[in-house]
């Protein structure tokens, strides 16, 4: 579970940070949510609109669903309802909606409420980082008044909050070992909280030290498990939760049973987070668990459609599981959509050498050394999708090619058929 830190919430146009209560997380997401988030994620406003409609008349006692139709109410200019829906999200949790009722207000081109609500925002637990709010284009007509400047005079953040401040500023400066030894100073000191933990082990984490980032992710939830329950936070986009992010750094260090479980209760927490099914994927494949694998990659693809990335996944790990028909399935839905793409001839070439069909797997082969020429196991595929077809002396030509390249694999192929 997550401690209450207002500087764990990140404002994020596209992926936007929102806060939701237990009771809401323990029950199984509306398809309308998901379906809603989805048509949000593609643009596609309007259907965005159809379906939160649809999950509110299920359950009108949940402010995500409040706060995510106000979000497209705004994307389609309709202010004076989008007001409604986050003052609805308010009633359910006060001081919620606040930030985007303050937009809604500013965009509206009423100033005095908008810094109202801004001034009850900041006087919340869910405040925004100074920065976010400043730089927040919906802002920008308030720049010049008198309100805006006497509403920044006030000291509104703590200490926390301006250590993830100098980190991010650290790191924006491509200086990750100054950000580390600024945060093991602070560390040091007395009553080092949670979020300090966190925000170094997410240093560790962008740095590829996922031992470090999985030691100080669970420092952060062993103290925040101490300290109690606080306030639960839901973001599109994740990258705050401990538990999404100790599940990464899990799967980095190839850990993949330890990953999964933390991905599983991510995804409990933060369902509508699309891009950690596809993450939990790669755990379970790491397992050899394709079954569970594909089951993740295609309920990502039944909401994200026509995500080349998350297609040429499930191909994959229709590949890695043995199932090579549905493995060119796959990939020719790939090559269908770009058939310049050296990987997707290789993947599929691959395919066809496991299904004997070596005709079509030296032709995919061959587009993809034309399109890589350096791909020492593509090389490797072609040498042997040659001496299958009979050509023993192409086909040992190309395996000592791909040795040539670096491929140590392609050696015991050698022994067996060209010495």
């Amino acid at each position: 579970m997550q401690a209450k830190s207002p500087n764990r919430i990140i404002f994020i146009l596209i992926a936007v940070a929102l806060v939701f209560s237990l009771g809401a997380k323990a029950q199984t997401p509306d398809a309308g949510l998901l379906a809603g988030c989805a048509f949000y994620r593609s643009g596609e406003f309007t259907k965005a609109l159809e379906s939160f409609t649809v999950a509110i008349s299920r359950n009108n006692a949940d402010e995500r669903l409040f706060l995510y139709r106000g979000r497209v109410l705004l994307e389609l200019k309709d202010n004076e309802n989008a007001i409604k829906d986050f003052s609805e999200a308010n009633e359910i949790i006060p001081g919620i909606g606040d930030i985007w009722l303050a937009r809604a207000s500013a965009l509206a081109g009423d100033g005095d409420k908008a810094l109202t609500f801004l001034k009850n925002h900041l006087s919340s637990d869910f405040r925004l980082p100074e920065d976010t709010i400043k730089k927040d284009p919906a802002f920008e007509g308030l720049h010049a008044s008198q309100g805006w400047y006497a509403l920044w005079e006030q000291e509104w953040y703590n200490d926390q909050e301006k250590a993830a401040k100098e980190v991010a500023y650290y790191v924006k400066k491509s200086q990750p070992e100054k950000a580390v030894s600024w945060l093991d100073e602070q560390i040091t000191k007395p009553q080092a909280s949670p979020d300090l933990f966190a925000l170094r082990g997410k240093v560790y984490l962008e740095q590829g030290n996922y031992a470090s980032a999985i030691a100080d992710y669970t420092s952060a939830l062993n103290m925040e498990k101490k300290g109690g329950q606080g306030q639960q936070f839901f973001t599109l986009n994740p990258e705050e939760s401990h538990y999404y992010n100790r599940a990464l750094a899990f799967l980095g260090a190839g850990r993949f049973k330890d990953a999964l479980a933390d991905f599983n209760k991510a995804l409990r927490e933060f369902p509508e987070n699309f891009d950690g099914y596809l993450k939990r994927a790669e755990a379970y494949a790491g397992m050899e668990n394709y079954e569970a694998a594909r089951k993740d990659v295609l309920f990502y693809l039944n909401y994200v459609k026509n995500d080349q990335k998350a297609v040429f996944q499930c191909g994959e790990y229709y590949y890695d599981g043995g199932d090579y028909m549905n493995a060119l399935k796959y990939f020719n839905i790939n090559l269908k959509e770009d058939p310049v793409n050296g990987q997707y001839f290789k993947a599929r070439g691959k395919t066809y050498l496991k299904t004997a069909t070596y005709k079509y797997a030296i032709s995919d082969l061959s587009m993809s050394l034309d399109l890589n020429p350096d791909d020492g196991e593509t090389w490797m595929y072609l040498g042997l999708a040659r001496i299958k077809s009979g050509d023993k002396t192409n086909g040992c030509s190309d395996l000592r090619k791909a040795q040539q390249l670096g491929n140590t694999e392609v050696l015991r192929y050698i022994v067996d058929n060209c010495n």
